[in-house]
């Protein structure tokens, strides 16, 4: 006997119909294979032509469907891709550049700027976030959570660059009274380039995430050396 994916095979395949011996107009269904449903195993069951080309046309229109998503997430993946990732690339790039120069230097009014709102190492959270966020669709997937985990540990680093761009730690006097005490130069230096480092391996951590499985349709993005 035939199974039913034997028989909507065979249907896909010919016009023809092969006729059980119970009936003309039945189509047996024999011995259910291990796995299939409880409700298919009975020895008795059988399908007609109608039903058996309904199925056959339910599950064909799944295909399209199917292919509609696939599609739909790939041009919204395009999308973000071209929105989000030069900014994340401008970003990296005066990391690299531009903020590596002053923590060498001790540029403490430049860092300060760059952390300020609107400055070019705040701006550079936005497009991390939307861009990490377009890899989930209804759930927040793995890899979101993950490149997400990335932008924390920038933050962090940040926090710390502020920190020596300040030149200030601690409340300073007796029960904070006093105000905070101004940091020696060697440890603001020590601070900042500690700072840059650990947001350095973050931005890259995040490109690294960002890069995996990221498919042919896209170009992947440069990590900092």
């Amino acid at each position: 006997g035939k199974t039913l994916p034997d028989m909507l095979s065979l249907l896909a395949a010919s016009p023809s119909v092969v006729v059980s011996p119970v009936g003309a107009s039945r189509l047996a269904v024999g011995p259910v294979r291990v796995g299939q449903p409880a409700c298919l195993a009975s020895d008795d069951f059988s399908l007609s032509r109608r039903e058996v080309v309904a199925a056959a046309a339910g599950l064909s229109a799944l295909l399209p469907a199917a292919q509609a998503r696939a599609e739909s997430t790939l041009v919204t993946r395009q999308q973000a891709y071209t929105r989000y990732v030069p900014r994340v690339e401008r970003g990296r790039d005066y990391w690299a550049g531009g903020l590596r120069k002053q923590v060498s230097s001790g540029d403490w009014a430049a860092i300060q700027a760059a952390l300020e709102k609107k400055g070019p190492i705040d701006r550079l959270f936005g497009p991390l976030e939307l861009w990490s966020s377009s890899f989930s669709s209804k759930t927040i997937s793995p890899k979101t959570l993950a490149m997400n985990d990335a932008i924390d540990e920038l933050r962090e680093a940040c926090r710390d660059l502020r920190s020596a761009a300040s030149g200030k730690e601690g409340s300073g006097g007796f029960f904070g009274f006093g105000g905070p005490k101004a940091m020696d130069d060697g440890k603001r230096r020590k601070i900042a380039q500690d700072a840059y480092a650990k947001g350095k391996d973050a931005i890259n951590k995040y490109i690294e995430l960002g890069n995996d499985g990221l498919g042919l349709n896209f170009t992947p993005i440069d990590q900092m050396d």
